[in-house]
C-alpha cells in the first residue's frame, strides 16, 4: 500500500464548484489536493455552458450580418459551418482548461488525474495514489439522464452533440427546457429542421407563461409538440419518435435525436458503503452549509441534485470552504438564484413567483425602448413582481442582454429592496438597463414611456 498523502482539504472534481473550492482553500492557507478524471472545468467548460455560448455568439453575428440592410449597411454574405464553429469552440475550451490548470498550479494545489473512490470517511484512492484529508468536498457533477426507452444507437445527449462536425438535415429534440431550447436555437440556424418535443404543456415550463409564449412566437421555423409523452423510439434509415398528445398519437421523423430530459448526480464510488444520505432524486443530501451526514464530508454543485447551475456550484463552494474554516454563520441562500437561457431573445429570471392578493406587477415591452430600437430589436419584455408592501420578489426579462441585466435584478431581489429603492439610482440613457427601470416604474404607475 502506498504511503498516504495528507491534506487539510481534498476536492473531488474540478468543475466550477470543485476548482473554486480548491482555490479558495489554498488562498486561505489550507493544504489542498484535487482529483479530476476528465478535464478541468467540468461539464460547464467542456461540454455545456461554454461550447453552447461559443456557438450562439457566432450565430448571433451571422444573424446581424444577414440583417445588415436594416442597419443601413450594404448587404453582407456570411455562412455558418459547424466544422468551423467546432474548431472555434475547441480553441476557447482548450484555453479555459489550461487557465484553470494554471490557477491550480500557481495556488499550490496538488492535482490528481483520475477518479476518486472512497475507502473511508476521510480516505480516498485515485488510481494508485492513497489520500487522506481532514475535510473532503465532493464536486463530481452530473450526467445527462438517458431513460431505457431511449437506449437507441446513435442517439445524442449534450455530452455528444458538440462532437458533431456537420448539422443533421432534421433534428428531434426531446425536452424543451434550458438545454433543449438553446440547442433548438443553435441547430435551427445551422439549417436543420428542428422539432422540440416537450412533456409539459409548454417549453421552459419553469419560467413565466409569457416567456414560453414569446419564445414560441419568435421561433417560427421550429415545430413545437407539447404535452407529448414519448412511447417509442426506433431507428431505421431515420429516427422515428412516437408520442401521445391530447389530440392523439403521432409519429415524428428525423435524421437525429438529441435527448435533453434532465441530468442526474454522479456520486463517487464507495460512498454508499459509508452510508451517505441521498435525496429522493439521487443527489447527495446536504444542509445549509453543504455538509453531508458524514463528518468532514461536504458536497457542492450538481452532485447534490438540486440547483444545477455552474454559478450555484461556485457559491456553494464558497459556503463549504467558509464552514471548513470555522465560519458557522454563513449558509447557502437559494432565494435569489438567477436562471438564464441564451436563446434569441435571451431569457433570465430571479426570485419565486408568489400568488396572493395585493401583489403588484409592472411590465415594459422591449419594442418601446429606445436602445433596443437602435439594435433593431423589438421582441420581449421585463416584468417586476412586488409584495403587497412593495418589496421586489421576482424579475423576469426576455430581451437582448437579459442574461447580463439579471445580475442587477438578483441583487434587488436578494436584498429585498423596495421598488422605490431600486429606482433610486439614475439609470443612464439610452441603455437596455432602462427596461428594468421602466418595468419597476410601472409597478407604481409612473412609467411615462409605456405605450
Amino acid at each position: 500500500m502506498n504511503t498516504p498523502h495528507h491534506y487539510d482539504l481534498f476536492v473531488i472534481g474540478a468543475g466550477p464548484g470543485g476548482y473554486t473550492a480548491a482555490l479558495l482553500g489554498a488562498r486561505k492557507g489550507l493544504k489542498v489536493g484535487i482529483a479530476e478524471g476528465a478535464q478541468c472545468g467540468g461539464v460547464c467548460t467542456n461540454r455545456g455552458c461554454i461550447p453552447a455560448k461559443s456557438y450562439i455568439e457566432s450565430i448571433g453575428l451571422v444573424i446581424r450580418m444577414a440583417n445588415a440592410q436594416r442597419y443601413g449597411l450594404d448587404p453582407v454574405t456570411a455562412s455558418l459551418s459547424l466544422e468551423n464553429l467546432h474548431r472555434r469552440k475547441t480553441r476557447i475550451v482548450t484555453r479555459l482548461v489550461k487557465g484553470i490548470e494554471h490557477l491550480l498550479s500557481r495556488a499550490g494545489v496538488d492535482v490528481y488525474p483520475g477518479y476518486a473512490r472512497f475507502t473511508g470517511e476521510h480516505s480516498l484512492h485515485i488510481g494508485e495514489a492513497h489520500v487522506e484529508a481532514s475535510s473532503i468536498i465532493i464536486a463530481t457533477g452530473s450526467r445527462p439522464k438517458r431513460p431505457a426507452l431511449f437506449d437507441v444507437p446513435g442517439l445524442m445527449t449534450s455530452d455528444e452533440v458538440f462532437d458533431l462536425r456537420s448539422s443533421p438535415a432534421s433534428l428531434l429534440i426531446v425536452g424543451g427546457g434550458v438545454i433543449g431550447m438553446e440547442m433548438a436555437h443553435i441547430f435551427s440556424h445551422l439549417g436543420a429542421g428542428v422539432t422540440v418535443v416537450e412533456a409539459m404543456e409548454r417549453v421552459l415550463a419553469t419560467e413565466d407563461e409569457e416567456v414560453s409564449r414569446t419564445l414560441v412566437s419568435a421561433y417560427r421555423k421550429i415545430h413545437f409538440v407539447t404535452s407529448a409523452r414519448v412511447v417509442s423510439v426506433e431507428k431505421n434509415s431515420q429516427y422515428s419518435l412516437t408520442v401521445e398528445t391530447p389530440s392523439g398519437r403521432q409519429t415524428l421523423i428525423g435524421d437525429s435525436i438529441l435527448l435533453c430530459v434532465g441530468r442526474e448526480a454522479v456520486v463517487p464510488n464507495g460512498l454508499s458503503e459509508l452510508g451517505i444520505a441521498l435525496t429522493p432524486a439521487g443527489g447527495i443530501l446536504v444542509d445549509g452549509t453543504m455538509r453531508t451526514n458524514l463528518p468532514g464530508v461536504y458536497a457542492v454543485g450538481d452532485v447534490t441534485g438540486a440547483h444545477m447551475y455552474a454559478h450555484v456550484a461556485s457559491k456553494e463552494a464558497q459556503v463549504a470552504v467558509a464552514r471548513i474554516l470555522g465560519d458557522t454563520t454563513r449558509t447557502m441562500d437559494y432565494s435569489a438564484i438567477p436562471s438564464v437561457v441564451f436563446t434569441h431573445p435571451e431569457v433570465a429570471s430571479v426570485g419565486r413567483s408568489r400568488d396572493g392578493e395585493g401583489r403588484k406587477t409592472g411590465t415594459f415591452p422591449v419594442s418601446s425602448l429606445g436602445r433596443a430600437r437602435t439594435m433593431d430589436e423589438s421582441e420581449g419584455f421585463a416584468t417586476v413582481l412586488c409584495s403587497p408592501e412593495g418589496l421586489m420578489e421576482r424579475v423576469t426579462i426576455v430581451a437582448p442582454h437579459a442574461t447580463e441585466l439579471i445580475s442587477w435584478a438578483s441583487l434587488a431581489v436578494q436584498r429585498r429592496l423596495s421598488v422605490e429603492e431600486f429606482l433610486a439610482p439614475c439609470y443612464p440613457h439610452p441603455t437596455m438597463a432602462e427596461l428594468l427601470k421602466e418595468a419597476a416604474e410601472d409597478v407604481l404607475g409612473l412609467s411615462i414611456n409605456k405605450p
